[in-house]
């Protein structure tokens, strides 16, 4: 039986442009990239779940749009089960991503549908999934399930409301970690540092892996919710092994940003002969 995945948190319509300016008042530009595709932190790490082998479920909340009805159909196409994910009578959940050249992005969201997600939907899920990840959700919304292998969060923008959170596995970026540093405590504290590679920090042990090098960054959006699910998923294949788990998931983040879009993640094929022409260095001590 494979193993199944919960991913809790939004459900997005990321409407994509690429643009290193913003048109200034009553002027407009042209642009290559223009693209409506499924996103949200959730949504990116479920698709990659899949991809890699896993089964995932996601539980969001969707506001009433034809958009995100199509989006979620090319979502089933991949083979996520939506079955927790509620339409509700609120504006759907949106980013507007500005694409610049190198990959690099930033964004505008609307919270929108998200915000009618509460404790008490998570808690009619508990004891049925080996892996929850929490993705880009408040911690208040973050319940340790004892019946599951492994419980993640990857806090994103409310990192710094976090004081102590129960969980096997933190993510994080290298600014957020040194701001909450001396208020969180995981089993596996991961620090993502984009092309500097990443850091795994648990009990006695530390361990550093080199970024997986590309010629060409297309796109970075979701490159951390890759990363998120190809650390997860390796560390269940492998039993805990820490320096599979970071290799697998630098070089999945890695193959995702050569690609438009945060559910453009790798198979599971693609990362294993990726990791045969080259292997990442990881240092443990």
């Amino acid at each position: 039986m494979r193993v199944l995945h919960l991913a809790i948190g939004k459900f997005n319509i990321d409407v994509i442009i690429k643009a290193d300016l913003i048109p200034p008042t009553d002027a407009s530009y042209y642009t290559d990239v223009f693209e409506i595709l499924p996103g949200g932190a959730a949504t990116n790490y479920a698709a990659a779940v899949v991809k890699l082998g896993h089964s995932a479920k996601l539980l969001a909340k969707v506001g009433k749009s034809d958009i995100a009805l199509s989006l979620m159909k090319s979502l089933a196409e991949l083979g996520v089960g939506l079955d927790y994910v509620e339409e509700v009578e609120m504006p759907p959940s949106a980013a507007l991503i500005f694409l610049r050249d190198g990959g690099s992005i930033s964004m505008i969201r609307r919270i929108g549908s998200f915000l009618a997600l509460r404790k008490e939907d998570i808690m009619n899920y508990l004891g049925l999934f080996d892996v929850i990840h929490f993705a880009s959700v408040p911690p208040n919304l973050v319940i340790k399930d004892p019946k599951a292998k492994l419980v993640s969060y990857d806090p994103g923008p409310y990192a710094g409301e976090i004081s102590n959170v129960d969980v096997d596995v933190l993510f994080v970026n290298k600014k957020e970690y040194e701001s909450i540093k001396d208020r969180i405590d995981a089993k596996y504290i991961v620090i993502k540092m984009g092309d500097k590679g990443a850091r795994v920090i648990t009990e006695g042990k530390e361990c550093y892996a080199e970024a997986y090098r590309v010629e060409k960054v297309v796109d970075t959006t979701g490159a951390g919710d890759v990363f998120d699910a190809a650390f997860n998923y390796e560390l269940i294949e492998t039993n805990g092994d820490i320096k599979k788990a970071l290799q697998f998931a630098v070089v999945s983040a890695g193959l995702k940003v050569k690609r438009l879009g945060g559910i453009s993640s790798p198979y599971l094929n693609e990362v294993l002969e990726a990791l045969h022409a080259y292997e990442p260095k990881v240092e443990c001590y």
